[in-house]
């Protein structure tokens, strides 16, 4: 590893199964909170250049079972301001 600046590392790339892979110095890794379940996204820019960014985690879709135990539980707590609601519309 050969440091160039402040923010700037070299790093060797390696071989690993059908993959290249470079490694994120940990002190980069701490700063952006990144763990082993991160996820990042690589944009290939022109002049052979690669953008590395942590990835935003995704909006809860309404298969997610996140998204599904909180909509249970609204509908539980709501229940009865629910059909309340409902009635007065009919």
């Amino acid at each position: 590893m050969k440091k160039n600046s402040k923010n700037i590392e070299e790093r060797k790339v390696v071989a690993m199964g059908g993959s290249l892979v470079v490694t994120i110095p940990s002190k980069m890794a701490e700063q952006l909170k990144l763990t082993k379940e991160s996820k990042v996204k690589i944009e290939m820019l022109s002049d052979d250049k690669l953008t590395i960014v942590k990835a935003e985690p995704s909006a809860l879709t309404t298969t997610d079972p996140k998204f599904l135990a909180a909509a249970q539980r609204a509908k539980d707590k709501y229940a009865e301001t629910l059909k309340m609601l409902k009635e007065s519309d009919e």
